[in-house]
């Protein structure tokens, strides 16, 4: 048995929603939805390892009073890079991939010795915790700010890149977060496994962690229940979910509210088992924390950042991830410390929405701490 199926043994349930704090979530969320004219959210507490409130509000389009439930598919945007993230950690649990090991040494056929030396010093390790030193999107990707991507992303355009690429620093020598990097993760685990990147979803994600309804293309029955996006600066503007091709690593799978917190309730798991002299697991995005530089307490692990008191954000470590597609928008924050967290997908996203989910995770750790005062 592998250290990453092992990790899985120990799960939790689902409770019923005991929690006597509904109202403030239920509240705060329609609110924040009349206030900035958001057409749907699904939104999932965790208290104590366990869901306490989970809730859809909304509808999945504006023309329709269809109102979305807890099987609503919404694309997750960069909150795939945590899904990548797990895939790559447990390619490397199977020793099928090192965290030294370069992109030079990975794609050996495709390179000659001048690109090879650019390439040299790319890691696994540089990639998976953004500092590489490749920009945040490869040069030969045109979008419109606003629009939704389209036309995929083919193998040709993604070697081309790397093949013409200027790195923006050494590799190695700061952080910059990149989509390029979870995209040539992406593409690199695809290569060692011999999996497209959909097959590795479902080996990794849906068999290996147990966590289903996550999905990266969508067959005809599954587009019935993908939510509508709309513009997140004219929220009246219906748009398009991402067709990322070989760039959907970083940002282009789709999930439910319900395969989110059943993929938290098992990385708190992991978070709160892990210590010095137990094993590690792909589950635990943040082996290693590298401080940003940005701000202090602001660190990136591999796929997840983190806060620790000394930012102010939260008053103990909490981890996250969001994503933001001009339209869909996901929001996954945690903290092992009290076994806790928020999960908020939507399909009009925005700074408002990254602010909601901030709100929600501070109150739900205030109350936390006021129980634990009281005990």
């Amino acid at each position: 048995m592998t250290l990453f199926r092992s990790a899985l043994i120990t799960l939790c349930f689902i409770s019923p929603f005991v929690s006597a704090d509904n109202d403030f979530f239920d509240n705060e969320i329609k609110a924040y939805m009349k206030a900035n004219n958001v057409p749907a959210i699904s939104v999932g507490v965790i208290e104590n390892g366990k869901v306490t409130f989970k809730h859809g509000y909304g509808v999945y389009n504006r023309n329709s009073d269809q109102a979305i439930k807890d099987d609503s598919l919404f694309q997750i945007g960069s909150q795939t890079k945590v899904l990548t993230s797990i895939i790559t950690l447990a390619l490397i649990d199977e020793g099928r991939l090192s965290r030294t090991s370069s992109a030079a040494e990975l794609l050996p056929d495709h390179f000659q010795a001048i690109e090879k030396n650019v390439l040299k010093n790319i890691t696994i390790d540089t990639l998976l915790s953004h500092r590489s030193g490749l920009p945040n999107y490869p040069s030969n990707v045109t979008r419109v700010d606003g629009d939704a991507m389209k036309g995929g992303y083919s193998e040709a355009q993604l070697l081309t890149a790397l093949k013409t690429v200027e790195l923006d620093h050494q590799p190695n020598s700061k952080f910059a977060y990149s989509n390029f990097n979870y995209a040539l993760l992406g593409y690199i685990a695809s290569r060692v496994s011999g999996k497209t990147y959909t097959q590795l979803v479902k080996h990794y994600i849906n068999d290996g962690v147990a966590v289903n309804d996550v999905y990266v293309q969508l067959s005809p029955q599954l587009q019935k229940r993908l939510v509508t996006p709309y513009r997140k600066d004219q929220r009246d503007v219906a748009t398009n979910a991402w067709d990322m091709g070989l760039l959907t690593p970083h940002g282009g799978a789709y999930a439910s509210i319900d395969a989110m917190l059943e993929l938290m309730k098992k990385q708190l798991i992991a978070y709160n088992n892990h210590s010095a002299d137990k094993p590690t697991s792909p589950l635990f995005s943040s082996q290693v924390d590298y401080a940003t530089g940005l701000y202090d307490g602001l660190n990136y692990g591999y796929g997840m950042f983190s806060a620790t008191p000394e930012l102010g954000l939260y008053p103990q470590t909490v981890y996250w991830h969001g994503g933001d597609l001009d339209g869909f928008g996901s929001e996954y924050v945690f903290a092992p410390q009290s076994n806790s967290g928020v999960v908020l997908l939507t399909s009009s996203g925005g700074r408002e929405f990254v602010m909601l989910g901030r709100k929600l995770m501070r109150h739900l750790l205030a109350k936390g701490s006021e129980q634990k005062n009281n005990q």
